[in-house]
């Protein structure tokens, strides 16, 4: 293996024992310098989310020079970015929303600043399933466009249109033949696959639709119910001639495969595991070539199928060996990479890798002010939950203390199906392991990435099995002495929310004190926030429940019904425009709160959403959290 060159700039790890002082709330959630690191097309510039006046802002360096350039100028008042990407090696696109309504709008900008287009104009107002613009392809040999869906006409069916980045004006390139609710088109840009409903969402069958060209008519590949397995097209070979198809019939576990829609045969399987599922194709962007599949198993990983980028990955993992490094963003020749090295201690730090000459370039840092040595390592661990299933997470231990008797924090993730928790950098993490708390973090059942099985476990388990693996998480903790008995409290977001509140009502006697960020409380209104879109509605009664078919479950498994349980401090936190759990929830609540007189502080933001964006809200949120978990985990 040819060694990387290491231009400037190694990554050094001075990692120390001994306990690390209680570091500003600042330190943690101050907007990082950089994210969203990307390398142009052409590999002369950069593109970065960075703060600027209070707002995360898109800047352009150059890399010659790396003289940066503000794109973007939002200001105190306005939302941040949220996200961008290249459209051409003069051009890029930024999306914002109506501060959290995840309605968002498509800008195009020059990387002077100059030019400025609002492409698609996302609602103002708060609504579930808003209509949004998707970027399928970029169309990498007309610069002056791009390949989009819209579900404009259709809220759960979008249609493909072509958009001039410059103008803003499209025409329509598909027009939905029915039902079709995703998209995939070819390396060419042609809209060749589909995966659809049939029309009855109550049926809940996913129909896989193909045609060999634009000229063609659709047809049906295969069609596979909700509790079949099946598989579903990920990508087209370089060829355009055959797709990539993730698949998990006659297995658990979902591994990629090649399928010839011409003579309609999977053939051989390209890579797989038995214990999780594939992530995705990583494929080169000039050439269209396969030379790699993701997955995660405790980290995240690549699988190379190709003999050079295995030995670049090598190389890079020898120059940086205590960091976990990912390619980012590759520019138009397959030439110049974004590297992101980052570690459970360590902030993302991005390197430029030059194929051509096998030199790594030190870019920036995320976050230049954290230091390694100060924060807590991220432990893989197990248990078995009470019927014998084994349940995948992570612990973090405070810096310089012993995994005794500590004060715990039980921090379950959203989602819940197809989310997982992963190992990495996490500023939440860190900071509350400064405070001196352990984390436990779980990968209940229904978790992503465990096979068809362990999804299909968790199938209308909301505040029984699934809450059983959390509380069983706990009692594994203070049964392996980690954990002090009288020092444990629980904080989730989301359904991580909702496992908070179902954690102080059914197991009260666990917890000292809780926090509930967006989370559901009652699912019969979740149900009914959720039924303004019909597919949406169909796969909410079967993969969590009927408001009228399981009524008694719904009412024994909605915590709002028991607040009247609850022993623990709840400390309620919600955006007023959050378009997933509808700030109603909080609402009712905060008065079941009043109403049994249970202790309970609120943070509720006028114009955030589904979790805080805003620096200074953040800010504010985590000060108040550290204040509350302070005074009911004190040692």
């Amino acid at each position: 293996m040819k060694r990387i060159i290491l231009v400037i700039a190694a990554l050094a790890l001075p990692f120390t024992s001994g306990w690390s002082e209680e570091l500003s709330v600042d330190y943690f959630f101050k907007n990082p310098e950089f994210t969203q690191v990307a390398v142009s097309p052409d590999g002369t510039h950069i593109g970065a989310v960075a703060p600027i006046d209070g707002r995360r802002n898109l800047i352009v360096l150059n890399l010659e020079t790396m003289k940066a350039v503000a794109v973007t100028n939002l200001t105190g008042k306005q939302t941040d970015i949220a996200g961008y990407t290249w459209a051409t090696d003069d051009r890029l696109l930024f999306f914002v929303d109506a501060d959290g309504n995840e309605a968002f709008s498509v800008f195009a900008v020059d990387k002077n600043g100059r030019n400025g287009r609002t492409l698609f104009q996302g609602a103002k107002g708060v609504t579930f399933f808003p209509t949004s613009m998707n970027i399928l392809n970029l169309l990498d040999d007309d610069p002056d466009h791009i390949l989009v869906a819209i579900n404009e006409k259709r809220k759960a069916y979008p249609d493909v249109y072509k958009m001039n980045i410059k103008t803003g004006r499209k025409k329509t390139e598909v027009s939905n033949p029915g039902y079709v609710q995703g998209w995939i088109a070819d390396n060419a840009g042609v809209v060749r696959a589909g995966v659809s409903d049939t029309g009855e969402p109550d049926k809940l069958i996913s129909r896989i639709i193909y045609r060999a060209d634009e000229d063609s008519d659709w047809e049906t590949l295969g069609e596979f119910g909700f509790d079949d397995h099946g598989w579903q097209p990920v990508g087209f070979t370089a060829d355009n001639k055959k797709m990539y198809v993730a698949s998990n019939i006659g297995r658990d576990t979902a591994a990629m495969y090649i399928y010839d829609p011409a003579s309609r045969e999977m053939g051989a399987m390209i890579y797989g595991r038995d214990d999780v599922d594939i992530g995705g194709p990583v494929m080169t962007r000039k050439t269209h070539e396969l030379i790699g599949v993701s997955y995660t198993t405790d980290r995240q990983h690549i699988h190379y199928v190709d003999d050079e980028w295995a030995a670049i990955q090598a190389g890079i993992d020898e120059a940086f060996p205590d960091t976990e490094n990912y390619f980012t963003s590759i520019d138009l020749n397959d030439n110049r990479l974004i590297i992101s090295a980052t570690a459970d201690r360590v902030p993302p730090t991005y390197y430029l890798y030059d194929r051509g000459t096998n030199k790594l370039r030190f870019l920036v840092k995320s976050m230049p002010w954290v230091d390694p040595a100060k924060m807590a390592t991220v432990e893989y661990v197990n248990y078995k939950a009470r019927d014998g299933e084994v349940i995948h997470g992570y612990l973090t231990v405070p810096h310089g203390k012993e995994a005794k008797d500590l004060p715990l924090i039980v921090h379950p993730h959203g989602g819940p199906y197809g989310v997982r928790d992963n190992w990495g950098f996490n500023r939440e993490l860190q900071f509350l392991a400064n405070r001196g708390y352990a984390v436990l973090q779980m990968n209940y059942r229904g978790s992503g990435g465990y096979g068809k099985r362990f999804a299909d476990i968790a199938w209308g388990k909301w505040g029984l099995e699934m809450q059983d693996d959390i509380t069983d998480g706990v009692k594994w903790a203070i049964a392996e002495g980690i954990a002090d008995p009288e020092r444990v409290c629980i904080y989730g977001a989301s359904y991580g929310g909702y496992a908070t509140m179902a954690g102080i009502t059914m197991t009260p006697e666990l917890y000292k004190c809780a926090v509930n960020y967006v989370g559901v409380v009652d699912l019969a209104m979740l149900h009914e926030w959720d039924s303004r879109v019909e597919s949406v509605k169909a796969w909410f009664e079967r993969a969590i429940g009927h408001p009228k078919k399981d009524k008694a479950r719904f009412e024994a498994t909605s915590p709002i019904n028991h607040v009247e349980r609850i022993r623990a401090p709840v400390f309620v936190v919600h955006g007023e425009r959050d378009p997933r759990v509808e700030i109603k929830q909080a609402r009712v609540l905060i008065k079941e709160l009043k109403k049994h007189d249970k202790e309970h502080e609120v943070l509720i933001k006028e114009k955030e959403g589904h979790g805080f964006r805003k620096e200074e809200n953040n800010l504010e949120l985590y000060s108040q959290m550290d204040a509350f978990f302070k005074k009911y985990l004190a040692p």
